[in-house]
């Protein structure tokens, strides 16, 4: 480790602990690197401070977003680069904060549980707050679904892994040990439900239309062609790009479609309320007796026109249940499905869009955010999406079925109606809030004066031997 002692050293090591965090999600998708990924960053931080950390922290951030999301480059061109350096921000702003609690020497172990507070508020304010809300590539979403998720959601999950890395960085060893053996054995027990059993009143048998950019007619014939007992069927985000109700011809098709097979259909489509409102991107739902609701997409997708975006997040009555039909991007931010859950959905449907276009690493990473939604609110969730990956979840988060990215087809499933309600879903949600309280009133002592320290512009000239190391035990 002596190479990583001189700031150059670190700055090296700060990329390299990058890209391994970056590792830790999918093509690779080996979890546990975040792991190893976080404690480069740390160990690269100890000594430093005001401009010397900020850039590690910037180094890191942009190493881990650039390999995590170099998939950017084929939708953004070079204006990736900024949306990189944006997210980079985020982890420098993190390391300016463990500066400045290293200067005023706080403990090992109160240090730690800082360094924790400090990432997930961080993490939390990037990924549902800032304006360029990104929930992709958070720690807690490397480990996956597991037993901790119906409790405190990823973001609390988030903090119990960086707080076991800050332990381990801290030296620790007894205590990190812990909360590693607790981290492990809640994903390891984190269990496969039973599959819903046919015949079972609160089972729904339900398909999907994996297919993309396709007239109506393909949809209608593929619907056709489905297997006997289906009861729901979901086409996916944009299959109908236009307010099919208003449309004479092709909306009549819709209905008799769904009277002529008793079915329940749930599609992609669009809501032009009028010309001065513009349009709405809605998952629409309907049986043989009619329109059974709808649902506006809420989270609208950045630099696209996805609609105007909706406020409401409720559930639609069926003769099946209660079913949340979020669209797409909705499910990427934890609130959305949440609501519904506690709106009274028993299950979910849920249209998406992943474009051809996208590589697969990009449709696997997105799929990876469906699972937790699914695992914190207790839930079962059909995915239908344009082109991969649609999936059917239980609600531990475990994949039942799935379609693969860029392929073509139907997928077909049980889903099963549940009532239960899991602690994450009553208030495990308020966490990240509580946790970036917290954070943000230490951030806010930190950023007060104290007469008897240095101004950080002396300290970044000091030499590192000579900066003492005070966020060690």
């Amino acid at each position: 480790m002596h190479i990583f002692t001189s700031y150059r050293g670190r700055c090296v090591l700060a990329v390299v602990s990058g890209c391994t965090y970056a590792l830790a999600y999918p093509p690779l998708g080996w979890g546990w690197l975040v792991v190893p990924g976080l404690i480069g960053l740390l160990v690269a931080l100890r000594g430093q401070h005001g401009t010397h950390a900020r850039a590690i922290g910037f180094l890191h951030g942009l190493a881990a977003f650039g390999v995590g999301l170099s998939w950017m480059i084929q939708l953004f061109g070079v204006f990736a680069f900024s949306l990189w350096a944006v997210l980079a921000a985020f982890t420098a702003l993190f390391a300016e904060m463990q500066s400045r609690a290293s200067l005023r020497g706080i403990g090992a172990w109160q240090f730690a549980v800082f360094t924790a507070l400090n990432w997930c508020g961080w993490e939390f304010i990037r990924a549902e707050l800032f304006s360029l809300r990104f929930p992709w590539m958070t720690a807690g979403l490397a480990c996956g679904p597991n037993r901790l998720l119906p409790w405190v959601g990823v973001y609390g999950v988030s903090a119990v892994v960086v707080l076991g890395a800050a332990l381990l960085v801290a030296r620790w060893w007894k205590t990190a040990g812990t909360v590693a053996l607790g981290l492990v054995l809640t994903i390891v027990a984190n269990r496969r439900c039973p599959a819903p059993v046919a015949g079972d009143p609160d089972t729904l048998q339900v398909a999907g239309l994996q297919i993309e950019e396709s007239p109506l007619k393909v949809y209608l014939a593929a619907t056709r062609a489905l297997p006997e007992g289906i009861q729901h069927v979901v086409w996916p985000e944009y299959a109908v790009p236009y307010d099919i109700r208003s449309d004479a011809h092709d909306w009549p098709l819709v209905q008799q479609l769904c009277m002529d097979h008793g079915i329940i259909l749930t599609l992609g489509t669009q809501l032009h309320p009028g010309h001065e409102e513009g349009w709405h991107n809605i998952a629409l739902t309907l049986d043989p007796t009619g329109v059974r609701g709808e649902h506006n997409k809420v989270h609208t997708v950045h630099f696209f026109n996805d609609g105007i975006a909706g406020t409401t997040a409720l559930p639609v009555l069926t003769k099946n249940g209660m079913i949340g039909t979020p669209i797409c991007f909705d499910c990427d931010y934890e609130n959305i499905v949440r609501r519904m859950t506690a709106a009274g959905a028993e299950m979910f449907i849920v249209p998406s869009m992943d474009a051809k276009s996208w590589s697969v690493r990009q449709h696997n990473q997105h799929a990876a955010l469906f699972r937790l939604r699914a695992c914190e609110n207790g839930r079962w969730m059909f995915v239908c999406a344009t082109s991969g990956v649609s999936q059917v979840i239980d609600p531990h988060g475990i994949v039942h079925a799935c379609l693969p990215a860029l392929a073509e087809g139907t997928l077909t499933g049980a889903i099963h109606r549940e009532s239960r309600l899991t602690f994450y879903t009553r208030a495990g949600w308020l966490t990240p809030w509580v946790v970036l309280a917290i954070a943000a009133l230490c951030w806010i002592v930190l950023l007060m004066p104290q007469k008897d320290f240095r101004p950080l512009g002396l300290i970044d000239d000091r030499q590192d031997d000579t900066v003492p190391d005070l966020g060690r035990k």
